[in-house]
């Protein structure tokens, strides 16, 4: 069935402009033991008919190919970030601020206990930096 339902969605896409690039994140993803080959069968009919190209990933992978491509196309200013993270223009990141900017800006979902041990310190412009960097390094 997700073939198929996965046909149904990309044929009006690729009728109109044509095979797509693909990105797959396998993240959370789980697959009865003994269900592959027909899986991989299903989507093999899928991929011949609707993608030009497909990667996949999983996991921290994923995240860190996302991060490496975000680097590349938009250098990041801590401060700017910072800045624009920074809702109410306290001075400080409060952890909803800072759980919805990371989200915003590196694609990071921050689970609660890493939201924080994350904010155990007031989080300002000036330890801003270590702070993404200790974010990074949970992934």
């Amino acid at each position: 069935w997700f073939a198929d339902s996965l046909d149904e969605i990309l044929t009006p896409i690729t009728f109109q402009r044509g095979p797509v690039d693909v990105v797959v994140n396998y993240d959370g993803y789980d697959l009865k033991t003994g269900l592959e080959e027909k899986y991989m069968k299903a989507l093999e009919k899928v991929e011949a008919k609707h993608y030009r190209t497909v990667k996949r990933y999983s996991g921290k992978a994923f995240r860190a190919a996302k991060l490496n491509t975000l680097a590349k196309i938009k250098p990041w200013n801590a401060a700017s970030v910072f800045k624009e993270m920074d809702e109410d223009g306290d001075g400080y990141l409060f952890p909803e601020e800072l759980r919805r900017g990371i989200r915003k800006h590196f694609g990071i979902k921050l689970k609660p206990n890493e939201l924080q041990s994350l904010c155990e310190s007031h989080v300002t412009v000036h330890n801003f930096t270590d702070i993404v960097g200790k974010c990074l390094r949970m992934r």
